[in-house]
């Protein structure tokens, strides 16, 4: 009888601590919206080549707080993952194969 309410009780936690995961990892639109003056200031458009346009990418970051864009770097594609966050904007480069 103990082992079953033990069982129960770490059921219970480890869904909990499963569901709190997924709520912490879901993307929600920033606090502040971006505007094409932090775009500007991230000079991400003079280093990469961008196939989206700076408006399209305003929108998906003011919608979900980020957004996954293929760009190319020296000739190198790549995609660039930026994040809307409470200090500005935060980019990060990944290779694309």
């Amino acid at each position: 009888m103990n082992f079953l309410r033990l069982l129960k009780r770490l059921v219970k936690g480890i869904s909990i601590l499963f569901f709190t995961l997924f709520l912490y990892n879901c993307s929600l639109p920033p606090d502040v919206p971006v505007t094409k003056e932090a775009i500007d200031n991230t000079k991400l458009y003079s280093t990469f080549l961008i196939e989206e346009s700076p408006d399209a990418l305003i929108h998906v970051l003011n919608k979900n707080g980020e957004a996954v864009i293929r760009a190319t770097y020296r000739g190198i594609p790549v995609y660039l993952k930026i994040y809307a966050t409470s200090r500005g904007l935060i980019w990060y480069v990944y290779p694309r194969e």
